[in-house]
């Protein structure tokens, strides 16, 4: 990888770290299929606005992609997280990670390199350092529903790899179009409450959403989607293993948890982890050959 898709590709975790944050108490005041739907339709709105750019990607494809990235994979994250501790979630979530890089193997016809799965391993060390093996084992539905909505995320990025035929910016495009339709759908078969929510809302709840809306998915997939067109898959998705640090760090600088010296270690090794993902440190021929 060149420095500039490097820096590129620690932008999405970055982005998808601080929203999710802020999420956090957005999701407690709207539905969350509700709350994706109210962001995804904003991206739409503005996506309309945008003169210039006509979806490449045949709509079949489109369906398929946002199904999997978005509607699916949100409705199997949320009903998972319901019955399980959120650091427990947060660490079976990362197995997006070598599902997408089997994934791209499979489907996307890429083939497997040992010092990027090796660098992988030891991040995936490096999360389990930072979030903390649970001493006491989830329960097994939800284990199997966060799992579930890991491996449909991570197919739907390969298969929006694959078969997408549009820039970073048009992915989000082709997103936000297909999945307003399932999401609605989605939310007005599977939750509750969401006329109250709005009407109970202050600007503090429509704060969060805007911040959410923006930075945590809007920001966030426009800088996913433009590096996973640029690199391969086992190369980009081990950076996602960033979002429970940055996390972290944020949940320390705005809503003042501490940090403790594992979690310290754990950013370390996973630091680590990626940069032998990435070549960083290998001399530029050695690296450009690599990749």
């Amino acid at each position: 990888m060149t420095r500039r898709q490097i820096l590129l590709a620690l932008l999405p975790p970055l982005f998808f770290g601080t929203g999710f944050t802020i999420a956090k108490p957005a999701v407690a005041h709207f539905p969350p299929l509700f709350m994706m739907l109210m962001v995804y339709g904003g991206i739409a709105i503005a996506m309309l606005l945008t003169p210039g750019h006509r979806l490449k990607t045949p709509w079949p494809s489109i369906v398929l992609i946002s199904a999997l990235c978005v509607t699916i994979q949100g409705a199997l994250l949320f009903v998972g997280l319901k019955g399980m501790a959120a650091t427990s979630a947060n660490l079976i979530l990362q197995t997006q990670v070598p599902f997408a890089v089997i994934l791209g193997w499979l489907i996307g016809g890429e083939h497997l390199d040992l010092r990027k799965n090796i660098g992988t391993a030891i991040a995936l060390a490096g999360v389990a350092i930072v979030i903390g093996l649970p001493e006491v084992p989830p329960p097994l539905v939800p284990t199997l529903l966060v799992i579930a909505g890991a491996f449909t995320w991570s197919l739907g990025q390969v298969l929006a790899r694959r078969l997408g035929r549009d820039s970073g910016f048009g992915l989000l495009k082709l997103n936000a179009y297909g999945s307003v339709p399932q999401l609605a759908l989605a939310t007005l078969l599977f939750e509750s409450g969401q006329i109250a929510s709005l009407q109970s809302a202050t600007w503090l709840e429509w704060s969060m959403l805007l911040f959410v809306g923006v930075v945590g998915f809007y920001l966030a997939y426009l800088c996913w989607f433009a590096v996973l067109r640029q690199c391969r898959m086992d190369e980009v998705a081990p950076f996602i293993l960033l979002m429970p640090v940055v996390g972290i760090a944020t949940a320390f600088a705005l809503l003042g948890e501490a940090i403790s010296p594992a979690q310290l270690l754990g950013g370390a090794v996973l630091l680590a982890g990626l940069a032998i993902v990435s070549g960083v440190g290998l001399p530029k021929r050695r690296r450009a050959a690599a990749s």
